[in-house]
């Protein structure tokens, strides 16, 4: 079917389950973002800890024992989060601050070579459509440098993240969904914002802006975007990290098997050689309706690209730290 132009097939109404910059220009641009939106309170350290494009900055998260799921389905809580496991976390590890943004892919893009596929499932008027002309570099709407990059596979993350890891000479990989979630914050007993009306302070999720332009429902507060959002626009998280909850949905190390009957116990990742989908988390600036949750999961083939799923990167700490 051809649309204004572009080619888009398989319609429905969800999809199926170089530039290399300055820390100054960065610098300059972040003191810029409190002015983007009335609902983004961007933290005053967002220039010390993300001070430019080449620059991956993380922070620490403690060794913890916590729950993930429930024994009992109900209210929000969706059957993939059955049964309750609990997790323990022994050593401590690293969480990148921000998602993978365009300009730190773009770093690598150029300096591999590296081509990913054309064709994303974009968003349309007529709900989401797999658009053969769409990539990282045109998602199907207009991004800045330190937008996360979206439209990137888990095989095009894990290309990235070799990449980075030689450059740097650490050992950078994909979190657990265990240490995604205990970074998340989504082990605390209650959100760390207080209403459904904060929650736009602290993340780009479906809003009223969503609501107003794509008749999409949304939470019933406004931040300010209608599709992502640049890196740290945002309030962090209580661990320090931007952007855990909405803005774009993030890769983990973790096969789906849509449930957590077998979830490692020690927060590694849930392996299977024969893996054909394998678990997000985070949510996006575009989800079904209903209260954003970090908790909340979904699953995707590794070769599937669409412009609501970004990465971040983790790593282990050295021993001697």
């Amino acid at each position: 079917m051809s649309v204004f132009g572009k080619d888009l097939r398989m319609i429905s109404s969800m999809p199926p389950i170089s530039f290399p910059v300055t820390c100054a220009l960065f610098v300059a641009f972040a003191s810029t973002l409190t002015l983007v939106a009335s609902a983004r309170a961007a933290d005053p350290l967002l220039e010390e800890k993300v001070d430019c494009a080449n620059c991956l900055q993380f922070e620490r998260i403690e060794p913890a024992t916590f729950t993930m799921g429930s024994d009992v389905q109900g209210g929000q809580m969706g059957p993939d989060e059955l049964p309750a496991v609990e997790i323990t976390i022994a050593k401590p590890f690293m969480m990148a601050v921000t998602q993978v943004t365009r300009a730190q892919f773009a770093l690598f893009a150029e300096a591999t070579g590296h081509r990913t596929r054309l064709g994303c499932w974009t968003y349309t008027q007529y709900g989401w459509a797999q658009d053969e002309t769409t990539d990282w570099r045109a998602p199907g709407f207009d991004q800045t440098e330190f937008d996360p990059v979206v439209c990137v596979s888990r095989e095009d993350a894990l290309a990235y993240i070799a990449w980075a890891s030689d450059r740097d000479g650490k050992p950078y990989r994909l979190p657990s969904e265990a240490e995604w979630h205990l970074a998340s914050a989504a082990n605390l007993p209650e959100p760390f914002w207080s209403t459904r009306y904060d929650v736009c302070n602290f993340g780009n999720v479906p809003d009223l802006t969503s609501k107003n332009k794509t008749a999409k429902a949304g939470e019933p507060c406004d931040d300010g975007a209608l599709y992502t959002a640049p890196v740290a626009s945002y309030q962090p998280n209580p661990n320090g990290l931007y952007d855990m909850i909405g803005n774009a949905w993030e890769w983990t190390a973790d096969c789906w098997t849509g449930s957590y009957e077998d979830l490692p116990a020690d927060g590694s990742p849930l392996s299977d050689a024969a893996c054909q989908e394998f678990a997000l988390r985070g949510h996006s600036w575009t989800d079904a309706p209903g209260p954003v949750r970090p908790q909340t999961r979904y699953s995707l083939s590794p070769v599937a690209r669409q412009s609501m799923v970004s990465f971040r990167l983790a790593m282990d700490v050295p021993d001697a730290d």
